[in-house]
């Protein structure tokens, strides 16, 4: 059945998950604008010419996904609750989270990163799910009105794409 209405910023919910066997989760929060962003590009392209004419395409190296997201400033850490920061750095109350890329794979933490994108609400079969997996994020604090922390995922084990 296809989607019965076009989706808004209020639709959209973002969830970090590390790599136990039951992940840890934090539902993100103080989102802001709603702006979260990813690409979903599978692999480089190599044009094959022929004195100027292309005759044809190949693939060539798998590309890093890549996205991103802001929120509004909170808090750098919370050694009670976590912040956003403990959680994609591995630290503070954070700091037994355990690697989405596993062993051998990355010598960085890696978490998965979902959107969630309501439908169930809005006539649809289901709600709808991005999930970017084995994700090293980092981020970058801007000080304004109001202050912003921009997180920046790379992407090592694709997007699974599916509706609940």
């Amino acid at each position: 059945m296809a989607s019965t209405s076009v989706k808004t910023v209020r639709d959209g919910q973002i969830t970090l998950k590390d790599g136990t066997g039951s992940p840890v989760t934090l539902v993100v929060t103080y989102e802001g604008e709603g702006n979260f962003t990813f690409t979903d590009d599978k692999s480089e392209r190599l044009t094959i010419m022929q004195r100027g004419s292309i005759v044809g395409c190949r693939k060539q190296n798998d590309v890093v996904t890549t996205g991103s997201f802001s929120i509004n400033f909170r808090e750098f850490s919370d050694t009670s609750s976590g912040s956003i920061i403990d959680f994609i750095m591995k630290t503070g109350s954070y700091s037994g989270n355990i690697s989405t890329g596993g062993a051998g794979f990355s010598d960085f933490y890696m978490i998965d990163v979902q959107i969630k994108i309501e439908g169930t609400d809005h006539g649809d079969a289901g709600d709808h799910y991005a999930t970017l997996s084995k994700c090293i994020v980092t981020y970058d604090f801007a000080e304004g009105f109001p202050d912003t922390v921009n997180l920046n995922i790379e992407c090592y084990g694709g997007i699974a794409r599916e509706q609940s």
